[in-house]
This record gives C-alpha cells, structure tokens and sequence, in this order.
C-alpha cells in the first residue's frame, strides 16, 4: 500500500507478505522525500525465516534466518533525462539454530553485518505508451562497494572492521522501438560482476517473479569462492534455474509484444482485453566463474569424482557456456495482477530441450 499528499511531495510505500508455510514474515518501509531538487528516500526491511534442514538423527535440525536492512538513498537530476544517485546500505544477517535436542543449544549465534555504498548514473526517456509497453531508451552504468563489520554493543562497545570486502560493476540498458502503430519491439542487455574476497553468486535461468520456480542441481557452483550473497540473473526462458552460475554474467533479451486487440477496437473498457499482449521473444546469455566463460578450467566444464579416501578423478567435458531459450507468450491483466505467460524452448550445446511452461506476475522488462 502507499499514500501521497496532493503534490506528490512526500510519498510512504509499505508492504508485508506472509507465506502459506507460516514459517516467517516479511515487511518493509520506504519514505520518498521528492520536495527539493535533491530526492531522498529512506527504507527498511525485515526478514524472519524458520528452515528445517535434513539431519542424521532422528530430529530434524532447524534453524531461524533473520535479515534486516536500512537504506539511505539520493537521487540528483542532472537534467529531465539523466541523474545521479547514490545509496547508502546497513545489513545484518543473523543465523540461530533452534532447540531441537541437546546439541543444538551449544550451536553459537552466527551474525553477519555489512556496510555498502553505491552510485549509479541513469539515462531515461521512455514514455509509457500502455501498461507494459513504452517508447525510448533507458539505461544505468553502476558500481557498489560492500564492507564487513562487527559492531557489538555487550559490555564494552567494539567495532572490528573484518577482512572481507566486496566490489560490484553492472549495466542494464533496454530500448523500446514502437512498430505496426501499437506494437513494441524491447531489447535489453544487462552485466555484471562481483570481486574481492566476498563475491555475489549470479543463478541464471527463469523468469522475474516466477509463480513455480524450479532449480536445477546438475550445474555445480564454482569452489573456492566465498559467496556472500546469491541473486537472479533473469529472464532466461527455456530452463530451469541455474542453468548457469558464476561471480559474473552477461544476458541480452530481445521482444516482441502486439497488443491485438487494440488493433481491433480503440474502446475496449475491459482490462483484460485492453491490456492482452501476444509476445515473442529470444534470450541468450552466460554466467561464469573466472575471467574467461570460455576456459577449459570453468567448474561449468569440470567435475570432480571421488574414487577412493586417497584418489579422485578429474574428469574434464564441454558445455557451450553460451546458452539461449526462445518462444511465444501472452500478458494481461487478471484478477488485478499482471500476469505473463511463457511457453520457451531452451537451446543448450546446441540442442533443442523439451519446452517448458513459466507462469509469473509482474511487468516485462
């Protein structure tokens, strides 16, 4: 839910979601001060999360995740199109193994606290045509920095600036090219990478909001990388996720959405039917671990088998690192959610994969 004044000056932006499990919550806070020239935002968020892990006695052992985030954010308008922004991030990842048998009460507390700092420059002149569909160009070139910290505050306060850092670049650019009076052609292409001794592990495969999001294990994240973070690289259509993995990746999609019935009649009142999109689309992109996809060391094309307590065997094989997923799909408004549906076929290795079905909620690109 949000609420603004007349002016639009000062806008509050709150939301909280309760799974159907009841094993935690999740609510968040954002203030969007847009009086001055100068916008400023302040947010917060809270995650609590109970997981029950598999265990070798008879009690399951469980655990409780809790996230809580602070955001500062400020934005600077160069002129209509462009601006500079900067954000300012607090986070505390804390673990707690919860009394199931004896054992559990001597697992210690483990938290985790960060600092970052990131800037962005931003380009943007699309104009929105109808709901997910817009004319123009936008784009963001970005760079964060994320520090370890440990503050306690028992006994005597402490701070303790730990060893592990983390450095993120990106870029995501997307054009929108109006064609056949109603009709978009987007074209999107997003990067990034993460260094340092903490690093973002980058899950490709999938769509953004997935309604029944499915993993795939047979791609082993890459060793000896100390992963702070996971995130998604999507939309990658045709796969399961984690078709792909790595501290970096690249991704391009191209599409095609037709609003037919818009073609049909200018007075369509229902939302269904005025919002009805027909899409084609064509995504393509790699994650990889290292600075090059193609290396022969890639964990994508490595595998490594025990044999024996003193022998193993390393067994090296090709896997196009390249992976593309092409298709059809419909959108529109339903039950007061924008819903998209994709039917794709996956192309891995040069292979053609059995189709697969994504339904999810929310905007393309």
């Amino acid at each position: 839910a949000n609420f603004k004044d007349l002016f639009e000056d000062y806008e509050f932006e709150g939301g909280v979601r309760i799974p159907t499990s009841f094993n935690g919550s999740e609510y968040f806070l954002i203030f969007n001060d847009k009086k001055k020239r100068l916008d400023k935002t302040f947010a917060v968020y809270r995650k609590n999360e109970r997981i029950t892990e598999p265990s070798s006695t008879f009690v399951p052992q469980k655990k409780e995740n809790n996230i809580i985030l602070g955001q500062f954010g400020v934005k600077y308008p160069l002129d209509i199109f462009r601006s500079l922004r900067g954000t300012v991030t607090l986070r505390r990842d804390r673990t707690t193994k919860l009394a199931t048998e004896l054992s559990s009460l001597r697992q210690p507390t483990l938290s985790e606290q960060r600092a970052g700092i990131k800037l962005e420059y931003v380009f943007d002149n699309t104009l929105d045509v109808a709901l997910n569909l817009k004319n123009g160009t936008r784009y963001k070139v970005y760079a964060e920095m994320v520090k370890r910290f440990d503050l306690s505050l028992e006994d005597n306060i402490s701070l303790n600036l730990n060893n592990g850092y983390m450095g993120i670049l990106g870029l995501d650019a997307r054009h929108y090219q109006r064609i056949l009076k109603h009709s978009v052609l987007a074209a999107r292409l997003a990067a990034a990478t993460s260094f340092g001794t903490e690093q973002i592990l980058y899950y490709m495969g999938g769509v953004s909001n997935w309604l029944f999001p499915a993993q795939d294990n047979d791609v082993p994240v890459p060793p000896g990388i100390d992963f702070a973070y996971q995130t998604l690289a999507t939309n990658l259509r045709g796969f399961n996720i984690n078709i792909r993995n790595g501290n970096s990746y690249v991704l391009s999609n191209l599409e095609l959405r037709i609003p037919i019935f818009r073609y049909i009649s200018s007075r369509l009142t229902s939302p269904f039917f005025r919002n009805f999109q027909l899409a084609g689309f064509f995504d393509v992109g790699t994650a990889w671990a290292g600075k090059d996809p193609f290396s022969i060391d890639n964990p994508l094309n490595t595998s490594v088998i025990p044999n024996s307590d003193a022998v193993s065997v390393r067994v090296n094989f090709f896997r196009d690192p390249l992976v593309a997923g092409y298709g059809l799909g419909v959108r529109s408004m339903l039950f007061g959610y924008f819903v998209r549906v994709d039917y794709a076929w996956g192309i891995e290795t040069r292979r053609v994969l059995d189709p697969k079905l994504f339904i999810a909620l929310g905007m393309d690109f």
